[in-house]
């Protein structure tokens, strides 16, 4: 938003610091400088204009500046005498760091230029044709030797403001004038626009069929003349950005960067009937907009009609066939209030962004609308001759409140470390015009209509703090030595991404949100959470497994002839009521190569089986695995996680018909909730080394092929203590010489005492003991 002093200083008193209060107490100034960066321009009066008697093509002209007449060479077919002109005087410096000096042209004195409006920094686009190859000149006689750009409407300077989305309020220079005089202790009053209006009366009967229109006003004019806009109008425009059109069209644009207020003008000849209905598209409906481009509606969609067809798409842009031209002399004016959630929509959907929609989108004063309207209404008669009919229309389907905000009396001094008596308190509130009610214990706080950003008590804070000054807010020291030190948590999970790391894998941070119909595919733990205004689709719902995040990391790299990829994420996860770290870990390809003996560790189940594993002993965590049947992995190669009989998370390979469709190839994944690992410390004992030979043993059982090895491991340790040092399965067989309903597993344990080297015999009863508790417990068998 761009801030014009001129425009600015019809409201308020300009403080000499408007930068640096913006920047310190309203919002942060992007650009500050002056409308026009020449110097020295004057008006001048053109006393005699001759041919140049060495050149054909240009002219000798004398010019009273006032409080001396220069010698002007010329070389403007267009200038004539008794023209008043713009005269860049010797030592002006134009736009361009161009500097005007005395010289001679053809033998005879130049001192200074007679500009034209391009000599000016104008855009070519925007000059009007008639000054387009020549020099300009005023329609009208002017004051000899003044200051030539306040008679352009180009003096003062230019504030670009960096709005945050929730400062709609900003996006008008009424809006920031408002905030201004808060801060600088200011009134701003509306003045009454001048209207006289015709004794014909308005005949528009406007009804609003939709929850996406709040309120419509409407106005009628007739005998509008359609012309070029005045210069002050211009230029107030071009300072903006904005291009001059028309005098009605200039005057709409003029409205929306003064009030806020998005207007529309329909040629009330087109719109065909008096009546105005205000509906939701129909599904399917096609409409050609202003651009003359096709547009296909849908039902969320507002739309203007005249009863029978569309006439403008609401809030959004009109169509061609009520566009004021040429030869439009009867006008209808709209100004209205629209859901910014439904324009928001629609102009993301069809691509339609404009100053007009932003506003919407954002959020406009409801009450101001009218303001607007009486505004545009008395520059129509101004500016385009136009006749008023008596009365204005409208319809209003509901009126938007902003909440009243309790607030505790205590609660400004408490959080922000001030004693602001309550009179101060009161003063601030009052200058930003809200409506204050107190009891004993609290300030009831209602902001005006066009704050529709302050909705909490913490809203407000910011306001007092702002108006108090940010600067002013003393520095306080944090009572007491706060240490800086990291918790066990966070010990655990910089361990956990080291670990992960030195194994050979990348560490990737993914989007929490994804496609709503996607949450469940991989994990279901709650409830869904969705964001109520996405983006876009495919970011809306929070995630409930971080292997979305890796499965599409994977895809990337795959699409860029990346195969081998491994990663691992720790990340939230959630779901209603519940927010939790999670780790994942997604294998595809080979995880380590070795070109020389021409050999690879390609991921499979068990490899990353045993890096979890891996990671996860030394911190005294171990893991259960449960077979299960998600659909959405492979349905011999899946595993429930289980850690102290609490599910954690699920490992498995990615069913191939979901490898196929994402065209990935063997990738297997990991994911746990960690949380619940991380909370409470384990007691890791420190065990010597002991100074006797260990004793090695291997043990072969046969047991039921639905007895997990996990348990067969714990007894043996168990019962092995506290001699047995080391027991790890070695080998699983089924086949020939065992029963179709048994298996095989063969232990290698290691065994020593830390008084004494162990004898055969010492071995021999463990392993006796080991075997007895088998024999109990599963009924194993010894295989010989």
């Amino acid at each position: 938003m761009k801030i014009n002093s001129n425009m600015l200083a019809k409201w308020l008193d300009i403080p000499k610091n408007i930068h640096e209060i913006t920047n310190q107490k309203i919002v942060e100034v992007e650009s500050f400088g002056p409308v026009n960066t020449s110097t020295d321009l004057v008006v001048g009066r053109v006393l005699t204009c001759e041919k140049h008697p060495n050149a054909d093509t240009l002219s000798l002209t004398t010019v009273d500046l006032g409080d001396r007449v220069e010698q002007i060479v010329c070389g403007a077919q267009n200038v004539r005498k008794d023209q008043y002109v713009i005269v860049a005087q010797v030592g002006t410096v134009l736009p361009g760091d161009f500097e005007i000096k005395a010289a001679k042209i053809r033998g005879e004195s130049s001192h200074g230029m007679i500009c034209s409006l391009n000599e000016l920094g104008f855009d070519e686009r925007y000059v009007p044709e008639v000054y387009r190859d020549g020099i300009f000149y005023f329609e009208e006689p002017q004051d000899i030797g003044k200051p030539a750009l306040p008679a352009l409407g180009l003096s003062g300077w230019i504030m670009e403001l960096g709005l945050t989305p929730n400062r709609s309020d900003l996006l008008s220079v009424l809006g920031f004038a408002y905030d201004l005089a808060a801060m600088t202790n200011q009134k701003i009053e509306l003045q009454e626009p001048v209207i006289s209006e015709n004794e014909s009366k308005n005949p528009l009967d406007i009804t609003i069929e939709t929850d996406g229109c709040g309120r419509y006003y409407g106005r009628s004019f007739k005998d509008i003349r359609i012309k070029e806009s005045p210069w002050w109008l211009k230029s107030a425009l071009l300072s903006v950005g904005i291009q001059p059109i028309n005098n009605v069209v200039d005057i709409s644009n003029y409205v929306l960067i003064e009030y806020g207020t998005p207007l529309h003008m329909f040629d009330a000849h087109k719109v065909k009937t008096d009546r105005i209905v205000v509906r939701d598209a129909k599904p399917g409906e096609e409409v050609v907009t202003l651009d003359d481009m096709n547009r296909r509606l849908e039902a969320g969609d507002v739309v203007i009609t005249n009863g029978r067809e569309p006439i403008a798409i609401g809030g959004v842009m009109g169509l061609a066939n009520t566009m004021i031209d040429d030869h439009t002399t009867s006008v209808i004016l709209e100004a209205a209030y629209f859901d910014p959630e439904r324009i928001r929509k629609t102009t993301k959907r069809l691509d339609l962004k404009s100053d007009s929609s932003l506003r919407f989108e954002r959020g406009i004063d409801d009450r101001r609308v009218f303001y607007g309207l009486e505004r545009a209404t008395e520059l129509m008669i101004e500016l385009a001759d136009a006749k008023v009919l008596q009365g204005i229309a409208k319809a209003i389907r509901y009126e938007n409140e902003n909440p009243k905000i309790e607030i505790a009396r205590t609660y400004f001094n408490d959080a922000l470390g001030l004693e602001l008596k309550d009179t101060d308190v009161l003063t601030y509130l009052k200058r930003y015009n809200y409506d204050v009610k107190t009891t004993k214990e609290k300030w009831i706080v209602q902001a005006p209509s066009y704050r529709n950003d302050i909705k909490i008590p913490a809203d407000v804070l910011e306001e007092i703090a702002r108006i108090y000054g940010l600067d002013a807010i003393p520095d306080r020291s944090a009572s007491g030595i706060l240490q800086g030190k990291l918790s066990f948590e966070q010990k655990r999970l910089r361990g956990l991404r080291h670990a992960l790391s030195d194994l050979g894998l990348n560490e990737v941070i993914t989007y929490s949100l994804i496609r709503e119909q996607d949450v469940h595919v991989f994990q279901n733990i709650g409830t869904p959470v969705s964001v109520l205004k996405p983006m876009s689709e495919d970011k809306k719902t929070l995630r409930q497994s971080l292997i979305h995040g890796l499965v599409d990391t994977i895809r990337y790299n795959r699409s860029r002839k990346i195969d081998d990829v491994h990663l691992f994420e720790i990340g939230h996860c959630f779901a209603k009521g519940y927010e939790k770290n999670h780790l994942g870990i997604a294998l595809s390809g080979k995880l380590h190569k070795h070109t020389w003996k021409n050999t690879a560790l390609v991921a499979d189940f068990h490899l990353l089986k045993g890096l979890v594993e891996r990671v996860f002993s030394p911190l005294g965590i171990d893991f259960v695995y449960e077979t299960t049947d998600h659909p959405s992995f492979h349905p011999y190669q899946q595993a429930k996680v289980f850690s102290q009989g609490i599910e954690l998370g699920v490992i498995g390979r990615l069913h191939p018909r979901l490898e196929k469709e994402l065209d990935l190839p063997e990738t297997f994944v990991f994911t746990i909730e960690l949380d619940t690992l991380l909370k409470g410390k384990k007691t890791i004992n420190y065990r010597m080394v002991s100074r006797y030979p260990m004793v090695s043993r291997d043990l072969a059982i046969v047991i039921d092929q639905k007895i997990e090895a996990k348990r067969i491991l714990d007894l043996i340790e168990q019962t092995g203590r506290p001699a047995l040092r080391t027991v790890e399965i070695f080998d699983v067989y089924q086949g020939k010489g065992i029963d179709d309903d048994k298996k095989s597993l063969a232990f290698r344990l290691v065994f020593s005492d830390e008084k004494k080297t162990m004898e055969s015999e010492d071995v021999d009863k463990l392993m006796k003991r080991i075997t007895k508790r088998l024999a109990y417990e599963v009924s194993a068998t010894v295989r010989s």
